[in-house]
Formats: C-alpha cells, structure tokens, sequence
C-alpha cells in the first residue's frame, strides 16, 4: 500500500499561499491605498467648490436684505415724492434726490453699499450713524439702483436691483405702493 500523501500537500492553495494563511499580499495592500486615496482626493476637492458656494450664497443673501431694506426705507417715503427716487444709483452721485427724506435714505443705501466715494461728501455723523450697515464695517462693495414706475395716479411701481458682487447675479424686488 502507498504512503499517504502528507497533509501541506492535499491543502489548496489561494494566489500562491496556503488555505488558510493571513495577511495580504502587497498587491492587494497597493491596490488599497490606491483606490484611498483616489477617494479622498476625490472628496478634498469637493472642499474648494464647497468654500465658494458658501461664500457666493452669503453675498446673494446680503444683497437680498439690502434690496429688501431698501424697500422697507422707501415705504416711508410719503406718495407723491416716491418719483423723486426714481434713477437713483449708488454709484453716481449726481442721481441723488434733492430733498429728504428721499435724499437721506439715497445717501444712507450708498454707503451701506458702497462706502464712501468721491462727491458724495458723507458728514462724519453719517458715517457713525451709517457704520454698522457694512459687513464687519466694510462696505459690501454692491450697487444699487431704484426705479419708479407711475402704473396709475393711485399706484407706484417701486423696483430695487442690487447686482451680486463677484458672481454674475443679480437681485431685483419689486412691490407695489399705493395711495389711500
């Protein structure tokens, strides 16, 4: 009768080691590593695209409480002055009403927009008064615009656009004032 076979022999083997042995080979440990680290690359650049986005909703949200403040200002306005707001740009001073309150509010939204700016000659009580409605005391670096649209002689369009710095957009509110 033959010898059986010793039992190293009878043991399958698995990618050149024997059934049963633990560990990894370093092919296996490579490929591993490799495909790690792809994921986390992967999910490292997701950081920059997530740090803009965050920044860009912030300003869209600025500009959307300025144009919305600016309404709520300009409801103040008795009626028939409302169309001595009309053209009015933060960024041209020339386009400032005449008169207050239209004018104060005009000159109120240009530095809480823009800052201070050549012939606009802010009164250094403005500037106190008007100091906190920067972001951190810096001026948010908008412009804005309101239009004023007679739909009927008891009804006025008013129209804020304040364009979104650094991202191409921008906000427009419109509401309607009437005259009671």
């Amino acid at each position: 009768m033959e010898p059986l076979p010793e039992r190293h022999d009878l043991v399958k083997r698995d990618r050149g080691r024997p059934l049963g042995a633990q560990g990894f080979t370093l092919i296996e440990i490579l490929i591993g590593i490799t495909i790690l680290v792809v994921g986390i690359l992967g999910v490292a650049t997701m950081f920059g695209t997530g740090f803009t986005n965050v920044a860009e909703g912030g300003r869209m949200t600025m500009a959307i409480t300025a144009a919305r403040q600016m309404l709520e200002d300009i409801r103040t306005v008795p009626f028939d002055n409302l169309p001595n707001l009309s053209g009015f740009d933060t960024n041209n001073s020339g386009t400032q009403p005449a008169n207050n309150p239209e004018r104060g509010i005009a000159r109120k939204w240009r530095y809480a927009l823009a800052g201070d700016g050549t012939g606009w000659g802010f009164t250094a009580a403005e500037k106190a008064r008007w100091q906190s409605l920067g972001v951190g005391s810096v001026p948010f670096g908008a412009r804005g615009q309101i239009s004023v649209v007679n739909q009927t002689a008891t009804l006025r369009r008013i129209t804020i656009t304040v364009p979104v710095p650094g991202r191409g957009a921008t906000v427009q509110l419109a509401t309607l004032i009437s005259k009671l």
